[in-house]
């Protein structure tokens, strides 16, 4: 007996050691072992029940009692079973004489209430992730997510729209050969902002599937794991080459625009004004720099050049200065249109103006002068050979 006492210590230390439960009956449901540190999980002790009837004590019907009665008819099988509020997982043997003949069976029975539930929660996750890379596709914007090395590992049905990549192509791929990212930055220096403050924001070229170049908007996030490091980067991209190609188109627009003013605003500047027959005038009025003269030297020329005047005349009534560098110009309009075949005269020539032109030792011998403007067509006229307006 000591011996029995002692063979079953030992045996129930080696049980308890284990995170299971090992029991036994008899053909009738005698229990014949009950061991294992697993018991104590459902308020049982090892040992505990033994030589009690398993029928009795855990009822003649449902599931439990049917699975024992199918191990007693010789047919090993598992089942599952909530006990307790907990989830055990059971293993069946028909128990045999050495002559073969069944007389009882072993259930060993296993704890998997922590499994079923990190599997209950993988699948809530799953389904979860599922779900956000559904909604993810409905975006139309490209959303990616790539790891430190730039190897893709996410690529929505934006991306496949916007750059023509299948995400079967995508993924996996580096984003930089992929794609043929480019930016007014440097990629290296992007990078590094984005590790620094966790987030960057800008415009980049990518080249789609086609070849064909694109501009998106691009928002970068990045993401840590656990430990706080950084481990994958969210790429969110709106296609905005359609919106840059119209605010190019209207940047174009202005400018030509701009440059029609300013052509409009020159000619008004330097009008000139067809009187008679061969006689133009051109009154100029305001301040007068070296680029507006050359704008008068410009206008007079091509005025004369098209329209074959003989006479020519400059009014400066409406000058208030004429420095050093505008008399010369306009000297040079005088001997260029002398040139072309025709007089220049000048008129409302005041007197400080009078000053600078003797200062500067001016050459007036391609220009005639005159104290008005009436003066000066009355002089045209006479010179065309006296034919009135």
């Amino acid at each position: 007996m000591d011996e029995m006492r002692d063979f079953r210590e030992v045996v129930r230390a080696v049980f308890d050691g284990l995170d299971l439960m090992a029991w036994a009956i008899d053909r009738e449901g005698k229990i014949l072992v009950s061991e294992g540190a697993a018991l104590r999980a459902i308020g049982v002790e090892p040992g505990a029940t033994v030589g009690l009837n398993a029928f009795h004590l855990y009822g003649d019907t449902g599931d439990s009692a049917d699975s024992m009665r199918r191990a007693l008819a010789g047919t090993p099988h598992s089942s599952i079973t909530e006990v307790e509020g907990r989830t055990l997982e059971t293993r069946y043997t028909p128990m045999r004489t050495p002559a073969g003949e069944l007389n009882g069976m072993v259930g060993i029975t296993h704890d998997i209430t922590d499994r079923v539930r990190a599997q209950h929660e993988i699948d809530r996750q799953t389904v979860a992730l599922r779900e956000q890379a559904e909604l993810l596709d409905l975006a139309h914007d490209a959303i990616r997510v790539r790891g430190l090395d730039g190897k893709i590992s996410y690529w929505n049905h934006g991306a496949e729209r916007i750059f023509g990549f299948t995400r079967a192509q995508a993924v996996g791929q580096d984003r930089n050969t992929l794609l043929h990212t480019g930016a007014d930055l440097d990629l290296r220096d992007i990078e590094r902002r984005l590790l620094a403050s966790g987030y960057w924001e800008g415009e980049l070229t990518h080249r789609r599937s086609d070849g064909q170049s694109i501009i998106v908007s691009s928002r970068w996030v990045l993401r840590r794991d656990d430990k706080g490091q950084p481990d994958a980067v969210l790429e969110i991209d709106t296609d905005i080459t359609g919106r840059k190609q119209a605010e190019e188109a209207e940047a174009r627009r202005q400018q030509e625009i701009i440059r029609a003013q300013a052509l409009a605003i020159e000619e008004l500047s330097t009008p000139l004004i067809p009187i008679a027959d061969e006689i133009l005038v051109m009154p100029l009025i305001g301040m007068m720099d070296s680029a507006r003269a050359q704008q008068v030297m410009h206008s007079l020329l091509s005025g004369l050049a098209t329209s074959r005047g003989k006479f020519a005349i400059l009014d400066i009534t409406g000058v208030p200065v004429v420095d050093t560098a505008v008399a010369n110009a306009i000297l040079r309009a005088a001997h260029a249109a002398r040139l072309l075949g025709t007089e220049v005269i000048l008129t409302g020539i005041r007197p400080e103006v009078a000053q600078t032109l003797v200062n500067i030792e001016a050459n007036l011998s391609n220009l005639t002068t005159c104290g008005t403007l009436q003066a000066g067509i009355a002089y045209a006229l006479a010179r065309r050979g006296g034919k009135k307006l």
